[in-house]
């Protein structure tokens, strides 16, 4: 019977605890105008994930108020130099992509799933990224994120429900779950602040 009485004051009180704030005092110490994303390294079983996923990423980077530097030039950059392996590139220093790419801020990403699950009358399409932002002067960790997406089909008839999930199994897009997970781990409020090309930039602290 305590123990019951002390689970519940806890849930009560979990419950009366507001939305939680991310630390931003790296950010606003060291603010990017511009970001350089890296390859990025996929941990999921789709092996042609990476290569959908990077063209999702600019956009909502732009639209936060940032300059993002074109990916598919900063992998042919970065292929100049050698430097082809994702996972070798993002073990660099962040300094590396200053002197590289003169951006104030590097991007690094790693899908972590990417896949369908299918469970007879019903499937679920999963999209799971890692964000971090860093520094390329101090190298200083700025922000990061995690974010997911799940898009589930079934319910109703049986035999709809079947069809559906077998068809959703077979025939996923993945391109606009990413690019809503790419939105969603962008906005506030654990999102990135917004940039000096953005109308609220300075201006939204409040939200984070």
């Amino acid at each position: 019977m305590r123990l019951m009485l002390v689970l519940l004051i806890t849930w009560v009180l979990q419950g009366c605890v507001g939305p939680q704030h991310i630390n931003l005092d790296a950010f606003y110490a060291h603010p990017p105008r511009s970001i350089v994303v890296v390859p990025v390294v996929n941990e999921s079983p789709e092996v042609t994930a990476n290569s959908v996923f990077i063209t999702t990423i600019t956009q909502p980077l732009a639209e936060r108020g940032y300059y993002v530097f074109p990916v598919y030039l900063t992998d042919m950059i970065l292929r100049d130099f050698g430097l082809v392996e994702a996972g070798h590139i993002q073990l660099l220093p962040p300094e590396r992509f200053n002197e590289l790419f003169g951006a104030d801020a590097v991007l690094f990403i790693t899908i972590k799933d990417w896949s369908t699950k299918y469970l007879v009358l019903a499937s679920s399409v999963v999209v799971d990224m890692e964000y971090v932002l860093k520094d390329t002067r101090t190298g200083t960790v700025l922000w990061q994120n995690h974010q997911n997406y799940v898009q589930s089909s079934g319910g109703g008839d049986p035999i709809a429900m079947a069809v559906s999930a077998a068809l959703n199994a077979l025939l996923t897009d993945y391109l606009p779950l990413a690019r809503q997970a790419n939105f969603l781990a962008f906005q506030p409020p654990k999102g990135l602040p917004a940039g000096p090309y953005h109308p609220e930039y300075q201006q939204d602290k409040s939200k984070f």
